[in-house]
Formats: C-alpha cells, sequence, structure tokens
C-alpha cells in the first residue's frame, strides 16, 4: 500500500464498487458489515492493515478511506506505507491546524461513550483540494495526547460546503 494508491482510492471516491472492481481500482475481495445489528448501513473492505474502505450498503456506493496510523485499541496493527502529500504518518492537531488552517469542522477532546473512560482528543475536518476530489473531505481523529489517531477521506455531506 502506497501513497499513489491512497490518492486512486480519493479520486475515485463516490463510485459504485462493481465498477473499481471491474477497471481494478480495488480488488473483488468481499465487503463485510461495518456492525453486527441489523440496522448496519455500511460495507467495509479491509485492503491492507490499518486500512479501510467504506461503501454505503444499500447502492455500494464508496464513501470513505480511513486509514489507521496509530496502534488500535484492539491491539491491531497500524497502516505503515506512505501517506499522499502533504499527510504525513506522525502528525500533531498544531501541525495539522498550522498546515491545513482553521478546520470547516471540529469537535473537541471527550470521552468516549462505552470505552470505559477512555480519552479522545476529538477530530478536524476540513474540504479537501480540489485536485483529489472536488467534493471530498480529510477529517483527522486526535487521541488524548493530540497526535493524529485516524485519517479519514471522504464524500462531503453538506456540512463543508
Amino acid at each position: 500500500m502506497n501513497a499513489e494508491m491512497i490518492n486512486v482510492w480519493v479520486k475515485n471516491l463516490g463510485r459504485n464498487y462493481a465498477e473499481l472492481v471491474s477497471e481494478g481500482v480495488i480488488s473483488s475481495q468481499s465487503l463485510t458489515p461495518l456492525l453486527d445489528a441489523s440496522e448496519n448501513k455500511e460495507w467495509v473492505q479491509y485492503p491492507a492493515h490499518g486500512v479501510e474502505l467504506w461503501f454505503i450498503k444499500e447502492n455500494k456506493i464508496f464513501e470513505k478511506v480511513l486509514l489507521t496510523l496509530g496502534q488500535t485499541d484492539d491491539g491491531g496493527p497500524a497502516y505503515n506505507g506512505s501517506l499522499p502529500s502533504p499527510f504525513e504518518r506522525h502528525m500533531t492537531q498544531s501541525g495539522v491546524r498550522s498546515q491545513f488552517g482553521t478546520p470547516a469542522k471540529s469537535i473537541g477532546p471527550m470521552i468516549i461513550p462505552g470505552s470505559g473512560g477512555k480519552k479522545s482528543g476529538g477530530w478536524d475536518a476540513y474540504k479537501l483540494h480540489q485536485t483529489m476530489h472536488p467534493s471530498a473531505r480529510v477529517g483527522f481523529s486526535y487521541s488524548a495526547d493530540m497526535t493524529v489517531e485516524t485519517l479519514a477521506f471522504s464524500l462531503s455531506q453538506g456540512d463543508l460546503n
């Protein structure tokens, strides 16, 4: 997995699973429900450690690329490949804000519900540059020490336009 592949995936957000498989953009690896519950609305493909490709269950539209950069709660491995510029594997909230400016949307530190008191550093979201995708955003979620835990490229849902 590398920065070039991530760029290809981001450029293809909003397209259908079958089209992406037939064009070789993603593998034909099966999609699995994100949650076990019947109200599950997403399907996910796990092409590499720390990488999740999310699809809307109802129409299999590609909606998100999620990269886990830090150690997961369940001890799973993090993504260790390269990232597209200007993103880096080791970032902090202050570095993100210095590089990207004031976030379009932000949530501060909080206790994660159902985590037994684990604290999160919150998250920031920015509209992606037109050259990456005309209607997508990038989100950074932070650990309690304000380092980036996950990097998510997703279709904008009207809140960042």
